[in-house]
């Protein structure tokens, strides 16, 4: 007997409702009932319920049909992508009830579901891991590795998938993305570095190949084929769900609902009491080249690259995200969810390149949606404050001048000197990357080097500051930890404004 989860995977089933998707995966089930051929007082616990077509008038009132269906504990409603009498209030009455919506791909059809239960085909494959479209990809690029020697990645947005991502140089992908993209057609036999455009995701495949190994261009095409499909997947099920994760941020910024009547609601997209989620936010100025839905659109690929569930929606010049990171007992529970180390990857490949963006995070161990609604709300908070810091006249951080520092200012020379070698490294790889590396370490000790203080004047996690500083002390060969190297890190960011070289 087949499972819920073994029916969706062999038929690429999208769900608008993950988190009671995720609870019935594992239910065991034996037949396609579809709503109209039989009255719903037949239907049990291990039939999988199909509407379409006629049945959308035995459906009837939606909430006593969801109701209805939930008393008989049938683990998965399936539909047709294409259907438009799918109404918004029939979604709702199933997500308050807790009932799985499955939508059938465009390429198949209510057949193919019962061709599943057929008894030819009854003894159905699939992986007990719910690790979907990212996972697919992981596991197409390490086969591509292992055949070939070169290491691939897809370029998202917001974030990059790769088969083993601790071992990517996000410098050489860059540089490769600089490359003009090669058309599919014209795939050369041999490149150190190539970029390939996805055309129907657009997306974008990076290959390294630093041994000009052969690239063999028909594995290539098929790679690119196959990766752009499943990128294609990732984007529909955003499409389908963007209605109602819109409601989901909403109603919890608004906070017109009680939290026992939220709650529900919550965790039907796989939010549920003991998860570890971090809220984010980003403010789109009035000149930013970015609109709010690539903002929207690059939070779910920094989400689907470093967590479990991922909501994010705009609202008017702000977007919202609310990643799932882990849960209580388990900080890390995949192998891709380094989130902190994704954050800066989210940093450098998106906000580094569109002006007008400031953002803001927050993370909390949820109990209830009014944890969710206050991470957003902080997470707004820091953003703004970020945004007025960067506006001409806003409030900035400054360094209490000390005696030294201003006597030693009177020595150009000397001042330049102390500067150029404790900061110079830092000014050049924030000019060469972008990066604000070198005014995290101002705030940082206008704060009096406290950590906390600092992440929340700059708007990120405690864990993104520790690791901009431990990259400054990488970059400079002086720690943080020790007197003498703290006293020449503030007399060098002292002489630097008096010089006039810092940025």
């Amino acid at each position: 007997m087949a499972t819920v989860g073994d029916v969706a995977d062999r038929l690429g089933l999208l769900t608008l409702t993950p988190g009671p998707a995720e609870r019935t995966r594992r239910l065991r089930v034996s037949r396609v009932i579809q709503v109209g051929g039989v009255p719903l007082t037949a239907v049990t616990s291990s039939d999988v319920v199909c509407v379409g077509g006629a049945g959308w008038k035995a459906v009837g009132e939606p909430e006593s049909f969801a109701a209805a269906i939930r008393e008989r504990g049938v683990p998965a409603i399936v539909v047709d992508t294409d259907d438009d009498r799918l109404s918004a209030e029939f979604v709702s009455s199933c997500v308050q009830h807790g009932v799985p919506i499955y939508m059938l791909p465009r390429e198949r059809t209510f057949a193919d579901l019962l061709g599943c239960f057929a008894p030819q085909t009854s003894a159905v494959g699939g992986s007990d891991s719910d690790a979907g479209q990212v996972s697919a990809i992981i596991d197409v690029l390490a086969d591509f590795h292992r055949k070939s020697g070169i290491t691939g990645a897809v370029v998202l947005r917001g974030a990059f998938i790769a088969a083993s991502p601790s071992s990517v140089d996000l410098d050489l992908i860059s540089k490769t993305l600089a490359l003009a993209p090669v058309p599919m057609h014209a795939i050369p036999g041999t490149a150190a570095a190539l970029h390939v455009a996805l055309p129907s995701s657009g997306a974008a495949l990076t290959l390294s190949n630093s041994q000009r190994r052969p690239l063999e261009p028909t594995r290539v095409r098929k790679l690119a084929n196959d990766t752009d499909r499943a990128v294609q997947l990732l984007a529909a099920q955003r499409t389908m769900r963007r209605p109602l994760e819109d409601a989901l941020v909403r109603e919890l910024i608004d906070a017109r609902i009680p939290a026992a009547a939220m709650d529900p609601w919550v965790e039907s997209f796989g939010y549920v009491a003991g998860d570890r989620v971090r809220a984010v936010a980003v403010t789109v100025g009035p000149r930013s080249d970015a609109t709010p839905m690539d903002v929207v659109e690059a939070l779910h690929d920094l989400g689907v690259c470093s967590g479990m569930a991922t909501v994010a929606a705009a609202r008017e010049s702000v977007v919202f995200a609310l990643i799932k990171t882990g849960t209580e007992k388990e900080p890390n529970p995949l192998a891709r969810s380094d989130f902190e180390a994704q954050l800066v990857t989210f940093e450098r490949m998106f906000l580094a390149r569109h002006a007008g963006l400031t953002i803001g995070g927050s993370s909390y161990v949820i109990r209830s949606s009014d944890d969710l609604m206050r991470g957003l709300i902080n997470a707004r908070q820091m953003a703004e404050r970020q945004s007025r810091a960067q506006e001409p006249g806003g409030s900035a951080i400054t360094l209490a001048v000390p005696l030294a520092a201003t006597l030693l200012a009177g020595d150009p020379e000397r001042a330049h000197a102390l500067h150029e070698s404790v900061l110079g490294p830092v000014l050049a790889y924030d000019q060469g990357k972008d990066a604000s590396y070198l005014s995290t370490l101002t705030t940082f000790f206008a704060l009096d080097c406290h950590s906390g203080a600092t992440a929340n004047e700059l708007g990120i996690h405690i864990n993104t500051l520790r690791y901009r500083l431990s990259r400054i002390e990488k970059l400079t060969g002086r720690s943080l930890a020790s007197t003498a190297d703290r006293t020449d890190y503030y007399l060098a960011l002292c002489v630097g404004e008096a010089i006039g070289d810092r940025r």
